[in-house]
């Protein structure tokens, strides 16, 4: 998975821009006519999930699955937020690091190559565990949950976005869409929000509540957005590519076509899901230190 992450980044950054996540637009917007572009989309998404989770200014954040970090520097820009972020891509970290130094808060948001299941940061280190179009590559996702409950301190908030899957049975067609997307994405599979639900309630959080924005986001998918297609055009650009990076590199635009129609079809599905580590009760701890950094 890190390899494919490492032998994409420079694609999804000349595509999609400092934001390597889907956009959000109100309903009958298309992008650039009547509605944003993507770049304000993108960055209009980063704002819903602040504001969906409640994540205060100048917080303590760990962002799991921080890509080139384009989230991370919002949080640490304009919230003056603390960040950590995490990703299993060297360069993706160096990157990330490197957008920081240029956007003058290298001192507020550092970038690390961590696997998000065992970070090792210490227990209750962050206000906000952020995890923004990265949960779906985590196969064990109550491992994600029950460690993302230990790395808050007590009245900290969990804020996550993600592709999802429809609630209920597939049938064969949609099984096999599913699994397309999956394979040409290099992710493990998906889970539905009632899912997600499920498990961040089993790991011990309180207060869960999810918001799906699949209309929000689908726009994401149409070819001019995601501007697969210039590439696409150019056989040699693309035979090139997998001669340099290798094969899998061409799941990469496969994949738009896929998602669209799984957008289009209601199999695949996109929300936000919030949540809070409960505070101890009586004789279980006091309150977290206020001196303690990750």
């Amino acid at each position: 998975m890190a390899r494919y992450y490492d032998i994409t980044l420079d694609l999804y950054e000349d595509l999609w821009g400092e934001h390597v996540h889907h956009g959000f637009w109100d309903p009958g917007e298309v992008p650039g006519v009547n509605g944003a572009d993507r770049h304000a989309a993108t960055d209009r998404l980063v704002r819903e999930l602040v504001a969906f989770a409640g994540v205060p200014s100048g917080s303590r954040v760990l962002d799991v699955g921080c890509g080139i970090g384009g989230p991370a520097l919002h949080l640490a820009g304009p919230m003056g937020c603390a960040v950590e972020g995490i990703t299993l891509s060297a360069r993706q970290a160096a990157r990330a690091n490197e957008k920081a130094r240029d956007a003058g808060v290298a001192d507020r948001a550092r970038f690390h190559r961590l696997d998000a299941l065992a970070t090792g940061y210490p227990d209750e280190a962050f206000d906000v565990v952020w995890a923004l179009e990265s949960l779906m590559h985590i196969p064990d996702r109550a491992a994600f949950f029950a460690e993302a409950l230990r790395l808050l301190a007590p009245g900290g908030i969990l804020a996550v976005a993600t592709w999802s899957v429809r609630t209920g049975e597939l049938d064969e067609a949609e099984r096999d869409l599913v699994e397309q997307i999956l394979r040409h994405q290099v992710m493990p599979g998906f889970s539905s929000l009632d899912e997600h639900e499920q498990l961040a309630r089993a790991a011990g959080f309180a207060d869960v509540a999810s918001v799906d924005w699949s209309g929000a986001v689908a726009n994401s998918w149409d070819p001019a957005f995601a501007q697969i297609r210039r590439y696409e055009q150019g056989r040699s650009v693309m035979r090139d590519l997998a001669r340099e990076r290798g094969v899998d590199v061409l799941g990469f635009f496969h994949a738009g076509p896929l998602m669209k129609k799984g957008f289009d079809t209601g199999v695949i599905t996109y929300g936000a899901l919030r949540a809070v580590k409960p505070a101890p009760g009586p004789g279980r701890g006091g309150a977290p230190r206020a001196d303690r950094t990750p």
